[in-house]
């Protein structure tokens, strides 16, 4: 079957050849094209029927996504491109996989991939959240194609050849809830969709509870480029600190995304703990050893702690985000939650949601 961008090209070529026909015709042309165009015509009549008995019969899914589009599905999506990560973890994790057609460069480095789905790293990889390969997503001619709002200038482009764009944004708790929703509603996935959330709100519930009373440490997220790069208010890694029973040392910057910051201004912030992210460029052992970070709090006591590599990005809004909240609880308040408890809880999200059960020596503190 032709791509839906073929198909309209090829339409578009056609619509011009019989403007082109009806001109030589002449005005007897003209008016056999009018009479069959007259309201008062059968034919016509049947022929603006069918459409509207064509989408009683199939009323489709209709949506709103994160971006306030109106996105409208004839169907439950059997074929589609994730253009990010975090989508497709979201759509593995809601037991769809064998949809994935294409999805984000450089799948062979997720190592959720390697354990949940080896098979995705062999199909077409679409780009990055900084560019868009149009032309490829084009060529699979998927039902739906999902995108962060990073990517949404592309959205219209695609609509344009035929294809469905649902744009997404899971940079809060609720954002990634409102997106694991829309994601099941897509593909016919609902009930996987309130699964997954419903485990989250029971795991955040029991940690709430667990720390209520708890003091609440000072907590840096720090970047996967450099130590001198801190998470603020406005990034999902805030939610991650706040609901783990800490306090986000740098929630007062005034950024929407990782802000750098001078040794000065960290040291200021004055954190007790630092969190370096599974992905980081660089180690504990280099935050330790840096001379002009001898005097903050989190160095001079040896709170400094990497997330665990090797299965998938905790810190970052993906479904498995509510283990990143219970492993900080078990860093922060290892006497309300030991982490062989959350050894045990990790293990158990992962079979339920993506069919595997890690080595507890995948998980680590």
């Amino acid at each position: 079957m032709k791509p839906r961008f073929m198909q309209k090209f090829t339409a578009l070529v056609l619509a011009a050849a019989m403007a082109v026909t009806l001109a030589a015709c002449g005005a007897t042309a003209s008016s056999a094209v009018s009479s069959q165009a007259s309201p008062e015509s059968t034919a016509s009549s049947e022929a603006a029927s069918a459409p509207a008995e064509a989408t009683a019969e199939t009323a489709g899914i209709t949506f709103t996504d994160q971006a306030g589009r109106t996105v409208t599905l004839e169907q439950p999506a059997e074929s589609i491109v994730s253009c990010y990560y975090i989508t497709t973890y979201a759509v593995i994790a809601l037991g769809q996989k064998d949809k994935i057609v294409g999805l984000e460069n450089k799948a062979d480095t997720r190592a959720l991939y390697a354990l949940a789905a080896p098979e995705l790293p062999e199909l077409t990889q679409v780009g990055t959240l900084k560019e868009l390969n149009v032309e490829a997503v084009a060529s699979l001619d998927p039902d739906l194609v999902i995108m962060p709002k990073k990517l949404m200038d592309n959205a219209q482009t695609l609509e344009d050849l035929g294809i469905t764009v649902m744009v997404v944004d899971p940079e809060t708790q609720e954002g990634l809830e409102t997106m694991l929703s829309l994601i099941g509603q897509a593909c016919g996935a609902e009930e996987q969709a309130e699964a997954l959330i419903q485990y989250t709100h029971e795991k955040l519930e029991t940690a709430a509870a667990l720390t209520q009373d708890l003091e609440k440490p000072n907590v840096c997220m720090l970047g996967n480029g450099s130590y001198l790069t801190v998470a603020p208010a406005a990034m999902y890694q805030n939610d991650l600190i706040e609901q783990a029973g800490g306090v986000n040392a740098a929630a007062d910057i005034e950024e929407d995304y990782w802000a750098e910051v001078s040794y000065e201004t960290l040291l200021s912030l004055a954190p007790d703990v630092l969190v370096i992210p599974s992905g980081a460029d660089y180690t504990a052992a280099d935050v330790l050893g840096d001379a002009q970070l001898a005097d903050l709090p989190a160095v001079k006591n040896g709170a400094v702690y990497t997330m665990p590599q090797g299965l998938d990005e905790w810190d970052s809004p993906t479904p498995s985000g509510v283990l990143g909240v219970l492993w900080l609880t078990s860093v922060l308040h290892p006497d309300a939650y030991s982490f062989e408890e959350f050894t045990a809880d990790a293990q158990e999200f992962y079979q339920t949601f993506y069919g595997f059960t890690p080595d507890s020596s995948l998980i680590t503190k």
